[in-house]
């Protein structure tokens, strides 16, 4: 399921096509019509899943058919036996996410065992969040007294190929409904308009994502200050570029086939203050964590309203990963977060340039304990970081002197990454929308030509693949 690669436009490409022909042959009996339309894209969608691992089709599969057999034995219970079918059904939904994502790290790392077996697992691609986004049905669905869907159009929901394995994690009022209504017809103006958003994504990942990772020095624990902040910065824009990537693609191939997807990515790193930066980052995720641990926990409505947004960014930082970085990064986002709510109370005027700077420093420093798993390295870079000695001339000379093939990458990508936000700015500024500006023709030829001439050799799968 990985957009890079050309297996994955082959299979989606020629289901696509067999689709639309099923579409016209069947085009006299529209019942007949829709009914294959919908069993044909489930093939194409599990056929993706498959191409991946034959283990993350089926855990996929007993997820969609434990969560869905969940719902239609519960539909007709009373209010307090659905509660504690719901709670049952999460936890069920959740053991084959947490068996492969922290069985290693709480039995071997937390609880001192040594289980060598667990240190072999390998997460199913798009775990996270299929589970995430099945758990939202539930809850949705029996909360709510919501009828139960039939099973093909659930399926699709929980399937759909562009979103599936990063994203966003789509909810029952948005995405079922189309699920549901699929006409799969041919239309030019889809594809004039998804398209441009492919290009885009593929130019995010292909051009920016791919070659900032060329410039990193993984798992660093030098002296040289000026190295642990190049290395965060290619991170921070690398991680966004690789992430606002697939985001996009899925978009636009969603766009072309009718579908609207959330768009889970509005240009965080032009935002002036943390909390409008978790509005527009990885916008289906927190708004998840929103609705359903923080709205949960009393939201802003308690006098423990620090307490509640701790904890969000706190299983965020879990959600994220098995290992202590995650939770430190997740405590760091959720200080950062108080810190700002407390001071905008004050109302105090900062000017824009000011607090935007502020912003994209706290995240830069931040990301560093998301990609160092290694915890005596982070320290190790904390203390350099917060040591003055550690930042003179010579240690810059040095850094573009010994880096040799990587600095010239950090070098010419950092700077783009720069203008690029400026153009994301920009067109915030006159369109609303931050991604406006590239989707015109002239646009989409030049980042089309960019690709094909700067597309980094040394190609790296999706980072979010991994959780």
């Amino acid at each position: 399921m990985d957009f890079t690669t050309y297996i994955f436009w082959v299979i989606a490409i020629s289901g696509i096509s067999i689709i639309y022909i099923i579409s016209y042959l069947l085009r006299a009996n529209d019942k007949l019509r829709q009914t294959s339309i919908k069993i044909a894209l489930s093939f194409l969608s599990l056929s993706l899943l498959y191409t991946a691992s034959i283990t993350t089709l089926l855990i996929f599969a007993l997820v969609t058919m434990a969560a869905y057999t969940g719902c239609f034995f519960g539909q007709n219970l009373t209010a307090l036996s659905k509660k504690i079918l719901l709670g049952c059904l999460i936890i069920l939904l959740l053991l084959p996410l947490l068996y492969y994502k922290y069985a290693n790290f709480a039995l071997n790392n937390v609880a001192g065992y040594q289980f060598d077996t667990l240190k072999d697992l390998v997460i199913p691609i798009g775990i996270s969040f299929y589970t995430f986004q099945i758990i939202a049905f539930c809850i949705d669905t029996l909360k709510n007294n919501h009828q139960i869907p039939r099973f093909i159009d659930f399926l699709n929901f929980c399937s759909f190929f562009p979103q599936i394995v990063a994203g966003p994690i789509e909810r029952r009022a948005s995405l079922l409904p189309q699920m549901q209504n699929l006409t799969w017809k041919f239309s030019a103006d889809s594809y004039s308009k998804g398209i441009p958003y492919i290009i885009l994504g593929l130019y995010f990942k292909l051009v920016m994502a791919d070659n900032l990772s060329v410039g990193m020095i993984t798992a660093y624990a030098g002296e040289n200050a000026f190295q642990i902040w190049v290395n965060n910065i290619l991170f921070s824009f690398r991680i966004y570029y690789d992430f606002a990537g697939y985001g996009l693609t899925a978009y636009g191939i969603a766009k072309c086939l009718g579908v609207n997807l959330m768009m889970n990515f509005m240009s965080p790193y032009t935002c002036c203050n943390v909390s409008d930066f978790w509005r527009k980052w990885h916008i289906s995720l927190t708004l998840w964590f929103r609705d359903y641990i923080y709205f949960s926990l009393g939201g802003s409505r308690t006098k423990f309203w620090m307490f509640n947004i701790l904890i969000m960014f706190l299983v965020s930082g879990i959600w994220h990963g098995a290992g202590w970085n995650f939770i430190i990064w997740g405590g760091l986002a959720g200080i950062t977060m108080i810190i700002h709510r407390y001071f905008s109370k004050t109302h105090i005027p900062i000017p824009s340039f000011i607090s935007w700077g502020l912003t994209f420093g706290v995240m830069v420093f931040i990301w560093m304990f998301f990609y160092e798993t290694n915890m005596d390295i982070v320290m190790k870079n904390v203390r350099v970081v917060f040591t003055p000695s550690c930042y003179n001339i010579s240690e810059f000379i040095e850094l573009v002197q010994d880096t040799a093939y990587s600095s010239a990458t950090w070098i010419v990508f950092i700077p783009i990454a720069f203008i690029m936000i400026t153009f994301e700015y920009l067109s915030r500024k006159k369109h609303e929308d931050p991604y406006k500006i590239f989707l015109n023709p002239r646009a989409c030829s030049i980042l089309l030509i960019l690709i094909c001439i700067l597309h980094c050799e040394k190609a790296s799968e999706f980072i979010y693949f991994a959780f």
